[in-house]
């Protein structure tokens, strides 16, 4: 490759290290703030033209009020219901005997699913059992969780079944 002599090359210096962009951007940033901060405080300034405005009570002109219509001074006597003597007795027999309650857990077709529902719930601390029913010809076993002898019994053995997960349907025994 061919040289020109005749023109010497230079190479340019190395810049000076010194103020560089960095510095006229961040005088120029801290300047503009300057500016927005006077303006901002030259805006929120009351004028000393209008007065201060009071700290206490606006007294507020009193609103006439209007004449209410009592109708139901009519209305009432207009519209009497009557009174049907005849009822039926109600059934006042109580049930004097302690209820008993059975959970359903669960009902499967398949007899090993019942056994494992019903060994799940017995590793639970609660006392179950299959029973063998049949519906519309086909064979169903239900988990039953029970009997329990109060209302208490029940909600705690249904509290224990929430926690697993498992949906119960509470069945009153007579």
């Amino acid at each position: 490759m061919s040289q020109d002599f005749a023109k010497p090359h230079r190479s340019k210096p190395p810049a000076a290290p010194g103020p560089g962009r960095w510095l006229w951007f961040l005088t120029g940033f801290i300047a503009g703030g300057f500016v927005t901060f006077l303006v901002a405080l030259w805006l929120l300034v009351p004028d000393a033209d209008q007065p201060p405005e009071q700290a206490g009570p606006i007294a507020e002109p009193e609103i006439q009020a209007e004449e209410m219509q009592w109708d139901f001074y009519e209305i009432f006597p207009k519209s009497v219901v009557p009174v049907v003597e005849d009822r039926a007795e109600p059934d006042m027999t109580v049930d004097a005997g302690p209820r008993r309650w059975v959970l359903q857990a669960g009902s499967f077709s398949d007899p090993k699913d019942a056994d494992e529902l019903r060994a799940s719930l017995i590793l639970m601390g609660l006392e179950a059992s299959i029973t063998r029913v049949e519906v519309a010809g086909k064979d169903w076993h239900r988990v039953m969780v029970g009997p329990l002898e109060s209302d208490l019994d029940r909600n705690r053995a249904q509290d224990r079944l929430a926690q697993a997960q498992i949906k119960a349907i509470p069945i009153r025994l007579k």
